[in-house]
């Protein structure tokens, strides 16, 4: 009993400045979800040529990798070789209720894909990933978040990128009764980044995609955007910022996030942000929240598409300009709009 009430104790909060749309102290308390203090046993495939073990827990100031650290029972360690390269993904699964965290190494000149699926009944889950990819070396990171209406969901990615290197994120979630996906890079040579994500959200559903970029050298090009789609009474959030620091000159780095609001009892919060101390850059972030297009749904309608169908492949086409040729998250997708026509 003591344990799980320092542990929510120290929980963020509305009071904090990056949690104020997106309460987790609040949340738990009202719910009070399995999990919380306990360890989470991950499933992950194995490729030939990786290495996988154990270290010690990294630790950290925040609340939420502290927990981690502290009850996740032990890191996973992953780590790929210089100049390795592999046909399949890496698959991480049964991230579910409880504590984690995953540390995974790759090598100069070593290229990695990895899936991660986010899936649970309910619970709390609270997953710290650690992601550093050495000079040249490349991550394709495609993460997949289907929880079920009760998940309190908090899961947050530090990727420390080394000169040449190349990132590459495509992120999708439904949401949950609190899902929290946070990325965090850290530019430490000039890297080339493209981020993309999409949020459909329904019923009471909360979900809260954060962003933050540190630019530390010159010569890095970011491209992030992320879409959302929400209605009902659920919440969207997004939280972008691009901290540029004076030895980083020559960044080329552009954010943007665009959302439809299909009831007016949804709710979107987003706050793009530029941090700059650095004089030749060029950075850039944009900011749009709206409805569907009439004059298309009506130009549709004309040509005998009924209403329902072409809203659907409106929202459609809007989140796949984001997801790109994903075709296992456009399916999802899909499956979403169907679900309510």
């Amino acid at each position: 009993m003591t344990l799980m009430y320092d542990v929510v104790a120290h929980l963020p909060h509305r009071g904090l400045e990056a949690w104020k749309w997106s309460d987790l102290k609040s949340t738990v308390e009202a719910r009070k979800p399995d999990g919380l203090s306990g360890p989470m046993r991950p499933a992950l495939s194995t490729l030939d040529g990786m290495i996988i073990g154990e270290t010690k827990p990294a630790e950290g100031s925040d609340p939420m990798t502290k927990m981690a650290s502290i009850l996740s029972g032990g890191a996973t360690k992953i780590t790929v070789p210089d100049g390795a390269q592999f046909d399949q993904p890496l698959v991480l699964r049964d991230l579910r209720q409880g504590n984690a965290q995953i540390v995974i190494e790759i090598g100069k000149g070593a290229s990695l894909s990895v899936v991660e699926h986010h899936e649970s009944d309910a619970g709390f889950v609270n997953l710290d990933l650690r992601y550093t990819v050495r000079e040249g070396g490349s991550l394709s990171r495609t993460l997949i978040s289907q929880d079920g209406n009760d998940v309190v969901r908090y899961a947050r990615a530090h990727v420390t990128l080394w000169d040449g290197a190349r990132f590459n994120q495509t992120l999708l979630t439904f949401g949950g009764a609190f899902t929290r996906l946070e990325t965090r890079l850290a530019c430490m040579g000039a890297v080339e980044v493209d981020m993309s994500g999409a949020y459909l959200l329904d019923g009471s559903r909360h979900a809260d995609i954060t962003h933050y970029i540190d630019f530390a050298a010159p010569g890095s090009t970011v491209r992030d955007t992320v879409a959302g789609v929400v209605t009902d009474k659920s919440r969207g959030v997004f939280q972008g910022k691009f901290h540029v620091r004076r030895p980083a000159q020559q960044t080329d780095a552009e954010m943007r996030h665009d959302a439809l609001m299909l009831s007016d009892k949804a709710k979107i919060n987003a706050k793009p942000e530029l941090e700059i101390y650095a004089d030749d850059v060029e950075c850039a972030h944009g900011n749009t929240i709206g409805q569907l297009d009439e004059q298309s749904l009506f130009y549709m309608r004309q040509r005998g598409i009924p209403e329902g169908q072409a809203r659907a492949l409106l929202i459609e086409a809007f989140i796949a300009a984001r997801l790109g040729e994903n075709e296992d998250m456009l399916a999802l997708v899909r499956d979403w709009l169907e679900s309510r026509s």
